[in-house]
């Protein structure tokens, strides 16, 4: 079995200019539809990570909603590459609080060898949500051994502005104080940990194209006070397509910059993702 993806910038421009026509949209949607088919009757499933923004963006209605996936690949080049990935995230909105659970895990396996393995938990509720002036709390367990991140641990709470809210468009800053703990090591480098009190925001834009498409755009900034210049940033930006009242397409392409990586690691990381993602 042999895949592989190529993207560049010319093909998202392409993607979008046909996108907005009525034949191309029907024909990717059956196209996509087939694809779902082939894809359960191989028994080969593949989900995206909900960030926590576009769970709570979602919570439109009270009760439990929740997504279940797992991801599946394996190319051959020189060596043979197993990625196997899973994901479940629950949410419970109240009349007037929220509460999320988002958790994910990654291992790659070339030729019986473990190499990367990666994951987190993340635990998040916001009171008062319906408020333009919403207060939150959050603690989360992450691992990225790819990037030698052995342990890192946090908890924190801040307030969140909603700053635009209409029936196809909606938007929120975020902002507050964590206390974090890191352990970082590559190999057999000696390990360095960190306990900090960061700053975090985020800024985040949600709006709907159509009545199949929505796109989320999010930008995290994390920093010691004392060095708030000299941040841990990130942009995630999502696409979802959705397919049937369960199924949803979804593209998600995130850049990370950390101006002063703890241990010899780029500064730039990024990742492109897409899969099939089944909502309850």
């Amino acid at each position: 079995m042999h895949t592989s993806l190529y993207y560049s910038g010319v093909h998202a421009v392409h993607f979008f200019n046909i996108y907005n026509q009525p034949f191309y949209m029907n024909l990717l949607l059956k196209s996509l539809t087939l694809f779902v088919a082939l894809l359960f009757t191989a028994e080969l499933a593949s989900s995206q990570v909900l960030n926590v923004e576009r769970n709570r963006a979602d919570g439109n209605s009270n009760g439990w909603t929740g997504e279940l996936g797992t991801d599946f690949s394996l190319n051959k080049y020189n060596d043979r590459v197993i990625k196997v990935g899973g994901q479940a995230n629950a949410s419970y909105f109240s009349d007037r609080h929220s509460y999320l659970m988002l958790s994910s895990i990654d291992l790659v396996n070339v030729d019986g060898n473990s190499l990367v393995s990666n994951g987190y938990v993340h635990l998040r509720a916001t009171f008062q949500r319906e408020k333009t002036l919403s207060p939150e709390i959050f603690t989360q367990y992450q691992y990225n051994n790819n990037l030698g991140l052995q342990n890192r641990a946090l908890g924190g709470a801040g307030v969140r502005y909603t700053f635009l809210s209409r029936d196809h468009l909606r938007g929120h800053f975020s902002t507050g104080l964590m206390y974090e703990y890191e352990d970082w090591g590559l190999n057999n480098e000696v390990s360095v940990q960190n306990e900090l009190l960061k700053s975090t925001s985020n800024l985040v834009i949600r709006g709907d194209l159509n009545e199949q498409t929505s796109l989320t755009m999010i930008g995290y900034y994390q920093a010691r006070p004392d060095r708030f210049f000299k941040p841990r940033a990130t942009s995630e930006n999502q696409l979802n397509i959705r397919m049937s009242r369960s199924l949803t397409f979804r593209v998600n392409f995130t850049m990370t910059y950390d101006v002063e990586p703890v241990i010899d690691v780029p500064k730039l990381t990024y990742e492109l993702k897409n899969g099939i993602v089944l909502s309850f």
